[in-house]
């Protein structure tokens, strides 16, 4: 699937953190950046994962994001959106450059997200 048959439909805010220093007890402390982007929420199925509950079996379903290639994020950020369905704040665990067919460019970012309470 590309970028061009399933659009950047929804948007979301991506908050990064970078450490500053430490204040006087040494602890960290930390500058929030956040950017607003267009984006694709997607959510897959993992039919070789399944969850035994009280309630039955379940498949695992994994949400995704889809980000255009301008845009800075790394693992560890977080990802906010209203998007309903969407609408709460998401860890990024992995970014998946996905590079144009015939050069080495980057066309998009695939990051698989993990709902933060």
């Amino acid at each position: 699937m590309t970028i061009h048959n399933i659009g950047l439909i929804h948007e979301c805010t991506i908050i990064s953190r970078t450490q500053m220093g430490t204040d006087e007890y040494g602890s960290p402390v930390y500058a929030e950046n956040s950017t607003l982007s267009s984006c694709r929420f997607l959510v897959s199925a993992d039919p070789s994962r399944i969850d035994v509950l009280e309630s039955g079996e379940h498949s695992v379903s994994e949400v995704s994001v889809i980000l255009p290639s301008g845009v800075v994020v790394e693992t560890g950020d977080t990802i906010s959106s209203t998007v309903p369905g969407y609408s709460h704040s998401y860890e990024i665990l992995s970014v998946t450059p996905i590079t144009r067919l015939f050069n080495s460019t980057v066309h998009h970012y695939e990051c698989k997200l993990k709902a933060v309470e």
